[in-house]
């Protein structure tokens, strides 16, 4: 306590010292708070329900694309039911499937994001809704009376809490549900779930038929206690190898068992586990930064230290008293923090939006406070440990000469020297990794899509299985949508299709008959088309013709798809197959568009007429002659008045898509910049710090120097030489360190190499051109040195 108390009173003697302190201390450790927060809250805390480390995803994917970490695709209703009745790992397993049907007679109609359960659904998640019940098992068969339970965001949103809800009719699509239940606010699974609907309902009529055909259910399993997942998947092979001479439909496919935290968070696991290390440097940074402002005033304050150690105070207690100083700057430093990463956590939260699975439950809770508070102890720890040390090795007999040592030649200011070079390797570590995401994005933001996005405008349509049960009254429907939409002002064409660039396709097994399929080309993205898709989305037409608005078993493939299945013979008149069978004479070839992913090179891609394959989902796409965003009303109107009860969704202009698209790489580019800014500022600050106190160290030397003929000039390169010099040394040593760290980020580049000189330059530039604005005032205060005040003392 004596201890503490004297350190207390030797900071606040010391105000401009303890502020430069705490608030590099306090930057530090507020950045990897606020990381931390991300981290702790996505991939650290466990899933809000029982024993969450148990739950599991349960995929299907055909043999030659399973490998560790892939996902698979969605479960055929007869796998799911082999598996769940021969479950020797599970507790419990269950099924789910999703729609997204309109919410009407409740004022606007909306779509609602549904999802179709089992009745053991929430009890295998260990859920109880806060109100009424949930399903129960003669609601799973075909057929059953259709219930609902609300989701606790829709039940506040759209019933206003009312708590008499329950026993309430509302209509999905032309379907009536009874409400029978509502989910507490915590329970959100699927996140993106507004309400869940028994499974018998899902299943009944003509959209239950299709799904009863399709792969279309998501698998939940609960496993039992010491059961691994690597396990499960061994013996659920077994199972499903068994079936394969039985089932043909089944051969090939096994299944794929991931725990739910890593299925949900695997796509981000190792962005943020850089951007944790990244933080982390800018912390070291900080550390580095103070640990050569406390061994700067350590040196200041040799004279007595010596003269304690020579009247009897002990080497420990002059260490102890050291570190609880600098112990105590750190906590103090953790509290300010803390104030940051309060800021800094809803930041974070609101620029990566729905980017970040799990993003509702980022929050500043006690882990956090306790590795904000713990982080702030140990870098003042840290901080601390070498002035310490070395004021506890200290000679009395060395310190108290009275012309004391070349202060070039001091073991402090090899230290400071050692600390400066660190921080400059630190930061060119982290301004070479920031350069290269921020020149793959600039790329990457300027790759040729493949059609020209602005002007148009593009929404979508999901016509319901009751009201469109076939493919004559969907055809009708979208003709109708397109006449509508084609004569509002302003309009230069329009179209639909049932996928369009950015926002989804069908994809589909594909081959050329009679020539043995390769692993490599098996894939192809498949868009069934209305007349003008082409020349409204501005993709041109390479070879051929375009599709007629009654052109049935023909299509156009991109020349990706060209390359891949014909390798450079003209396909024109030959032929594709996929949909399990269906074959097409090609009759034209279009440019390769980027579909999902601006980075990924363009995948092979077939066009057909929509006559031959009138889907459910359409995409309206628009070209206007005006500002986009001004047809979004006009659009939905439009639909509204053709009837029909289809309302138009996600209505927004392409580039917005665009934009969004490069949301996630826009998230890590921003963050990881603004950390190397930081690092770059506490750098020069750190370094205008230890190059003043040499020239305040250097005073009576440059006095004698300019006494005895040196010029202004040459004590001005002088200064500038010195921190220069360590600039240079730390660049060496950065250079290969981030050689060696940027290759954590090949997969996140685009068109960039890891090791590319030009960014290494750059870095190399801005930390040069950062000394020597570091450097300039010490160096100009230096020439105005007077030699008769500096030489006085003597």
């Amino acid at each position: 306590m004596q201890d503490l108390r004297y350190a207390l009173r030797s900071l606040l003697r010391s105000p401009g010292f303890t502020l430069a302190a705490v608030l590099t201390l306090a930057l530090g450790i507020g950045a990897n708070t606020a990381i931390f927060s991300v981290v702790e809250g996505v991939l650290l805390r466990a899933l809000p329900f029982p024993e969450g480390d148990r739950l599991v995803d349960i995929k299907y994917i055909q043999e030659a694309y399973r490998r560790p970490g892939a996902f698979g695709a969605n479960l055929p209703p007869a796998a799911f039911e082999r598996w769940r009745t021969d479950r020797q790992d599970f507790v419990d397993m269950t099924g789910y499937t999703a729609e997204t049907p309109v919410l009407t007679g409740l004022g606007t109609a909306e779509r609602v994001t549904t999802y179709a359960v089992a009745a053991n659904f929430f009890p295998l998640l260990g859920a109880r809704p806060a109100l009424g019940r949930g399903f129960v098992a003669e609601e799973d068969r075909p057929g059953a009376t259709p219930v609902a339970v609300l989701s606790h965001r829709l039940w506040q949103s759209r019933f206003g809490a009312d708590e008499k809800v329950l026993g309430r009719t509302i209509t999905l699509d032309t379907t009536s549900y009874t409400v029978v239940g509502v989910m507490p606010p915590r329970f959100r699974y699927p996140p993106e779930a507004q309400l869940w609907e028994n499974l018998g309902a899902a299943l009944s009529g003509p959209a239950g038929a299709a799904r009863a055909r399709e792969f279309s259910f998501w698998a939940l399993g609960r496993l039992k206690p010491d059961v691994t997942p690597a396990r499960a998947q061994r013996n659920l092979d077994v199972i499903q190898k068994r079936a394969w001479s039985s089932d043909p439909t089944s051969q090939g496919w096994l299944p794929v068992v991931n725990r739910l935290r890593d299925f949900l968070v695997g796509p981000v696991r190792a962005s943020l586990l850089i951007m944790l290390g990244a933080v982390g440097l800018v912390l070291l940074i900080a550390c580095a930064n103070v640990a050569s402002l406390l061994l700067a005033r350590a040196t200041g304050r040799e004279h007595e230290i010596a003269i304690r150690v020579a009247i009897g105070a002990g080497r420990i207690r002059i260490l102890r008293e050291a570190l609880t100083e600098a112990v105590l700057l750190g906590v103090v430093a953790g509290a300010a923090g803390l104030l940051l990463s309060l800021w800094g956590v809803p930041a974070l939260v609101t620029l990566a939006g729905e980017e970040l699975p799990r993003f509702a439950q980022v929050s500043v809770d006690g882990r956090v406070l306790a590795v904000c508070f713990g982080a702030g102890a140990l870098a003042g720890l840290f901080a601390g440990l070498a002035p310490g040390l070395r004021a506890a090795r200290s000679a009395p007999a060395d310190v108290l000469k009275v012309a004391g040592a070349d202060p070039r030649r001091s073991g402090a200011s090899r230290s400071l020297d050692a600390l400066v070079v660190a921080q400059v390797a630190l930061t060119m570590i982290l301004l070479a990794g920031a350069g290269l995401l921020g020149r793959s994005f600039l790329r990457l933001s300027h790759v040729d899509p493949g059609f020209e996005p602005t002007h148009l405008v593009v929404g979508q349509l999901q016509l319901p299985a009751a009201r469109f049960s076939n493919g004559a009254q969907r055809l009708a429907y979208a003709q109708q949508v397109l006449e509508a939409v084609r004569v509002l002002p302003g309009v230069a064409s329009a179209t639909l299709a049932t996928g369009i660039p950015i926002a989804g396709y069908a994809i589909s097994s594909a081959s050329r008959p009679g020539i043995a399929e390769r692993p490599e080309q098996a894939w192809a993205w498949i868009s069934a088309v209305m007349p003008d898709y082409f020349r409204t989305l501005g993709i041109p037409l390479e070879r051929g013709r375009a599709l007629d608005a009654l052109d049935p078993g023909v299509a156009l493939i991109d020349s990706a798809a060209a390359q891949a299945y014909f390798s450079g013979e003209d396909p024109i008149g030959k032929q594709l197959s996929y949909y399990g069978g269906q074959r097409r004479t090609i009759v034209g070839v279009v440019g390769n568009v980027r579909q999902e992913a601006l980075g990924a090179p363009p995948p092979p891609h077939v066009y057909e007429a929509y006559s031959s394959d009138p889907g459910s989902y359409l995409k309206v796409v628009v070209r206007v002659t005006g500002v986009p965003g001004a047809a979004v009303g006009a659009l939905r109107h439009a639909i509204e008045a053709v009837g029909g009860g289809v309302p138009i969704d996600h209505v927004a202009p392409m580039t917005s898509l665009l934009a969004d698209s490069l949301s996630r790489q826009r998230l890590y580019t921003v963050l990881l910049l603004a950390f190397a800014v930081l690092a770059l500022t506490l750098a020069t600050a750190g370094m205008y710090g230890i190059v003043s106190y040499g020239v305040n160290r250097r005073t009576r030397e440059i006095g004698i120097r300019m006494a005895i003929g040196a010029g202004r000039s040459g004590v001005f390169g002088l200064v500038l030489g010195r921190g220069l010099a360590l600039t240079c040394a730390g660049l060496a040593i950065g250079v290969v360190g981030a050689v060696a760290t940027t290759r954590l980020l090949r997969s996140f580049l685009f068109e960039v190499a890891p090791t590319d000189p030009a960014m290494l330059a750059a870095a190399a530039l801005a930390l040069i051109t950062a000394s020597l604005l570091a450097s300039y005032l010490p160096a100009r205060r230096a020439t105005k040195v007077d030699p008769v005040l500096a030489l006085r003392s003597e």
